[in-house]
């Protein structure tokens, strides 16, 4: 009889204890533990959305290493008409705008400029300006609404000079180096596409620093229509991104991953879907 009293009382004893220990427990709401991050601690739990998501560098080669990597900003755009691409949801991966609508419906000759190459070691492409600009050219090509459109190789004479604004002395310029920068007045067309690639590539560098190539494309680059006469920026667009994975991409790319040349000529379709077109 004794032995069950002092079981009895050893249960009891515990039973205390362990009510003392979960009030304590539930002295700090879930909801709080959640918000203020104490879920481990408290609960011993995680919460799934405190993880972040697996990186697939091999699908994703265009994902940024740093803060400091170069934007595809042309020499001759505004900072501050870049950062509003920025700041538009992106649809396609493209982020674009058009900033002055009755100019950019009254379009009819476009003149394609070569884009400034700003692909960098260790993935530097020297053929990435050429390529996306040639991509540009091409599907403005086909889109009936235009009466002429006009290839980069012809546009070289007409790229940039230096013009010196009434007033600005030397040491102004210096100060403002990409301000010497000014398209050149031309009625040969109504508008000139400038732009600017970053990412151009087709490797990724491992978690051991290695290089190796990637099962997809990336790529980063910018397109902008300028009026030649004015210097205005009728239209804008931004694309970054890979190949996406899934049936309907690539049913659409013949079943396989696109090299950089065909995927860049898949993103410029996404790139220029607002330009209109007569069919």
């Amino acid at each position: 009889m004794l032995n069950v009293s002092r079981f009895s009382i050893g249960v009891l004893a515990l039973l205390i204890f362990c009510g003392l220990m979960l009030s304590q427990a539930s002295a700090v709401p879930l909801e709080n533990a959640l918000d203020k991050g104490q879920a481990k601690s408290h609960l011993g739990m995680n919460r799934p959305w405190d993880e972040a998501p697996p990186v697939y560098y091999d699908l994703n080669p265009h994902m940024t290493d740093g803060i400091n990597e170069p934007h595809p900003l042309p020499a001759y755009i505004k900072r501050d008409t870049y950062n509003q691409l920025l700041n538009i949801e992106p649809a396609n991966q493209v982020q674009s705008k058009i900033f002055n609508q009755k100019l950019f419906k009254g379009l009819q000759r476009i003149g394609v400029l070569g884009f400034e190459n700003k692909t960098f070691a260790p993935f530097e492409d020297k053929s990435a300006g050429e390529v996306v600009s040639r991509q540009a050219y091409q599907e403005l090509k086909t889109n009936k609404k235009y009466s002429n459109i006009i290839p980069p190789q012809m546009m070289e004479d007409a790229r940039f000079k230096i013009i010196k604004t009434p007033g600005e002395n030397v040491s102004q310029k210096q100060e403002n180096p990409s301000d010497e920068l000014t398209l050149v007045s031309t009625d040969a067309v109504d508008a000139v596409m400038v732009g600017a690639v970053t990412k151009y590539s087709n490797q990724y560098r491992d978690r051991r620093g290695k290089i190796q190539k990637s099962v997809a494309s990336g790529l980063e680059f910018t397109a902008f229509l300028v009026n030649p006469r004015t210097q205005e920026v009728i239209w804008g667009a931004r694309f970054v991104g890979s190949q996406r994975a899934g049936l309907q991409n690539f049913s659409r790319n013949k079943w396989g991953w696109l090299n950089k040349e065909d995927f860049t000529r898949a993103a410029m379709k996404y790139v220029l879907k607002e330009f209109p077109n007569r069919d």
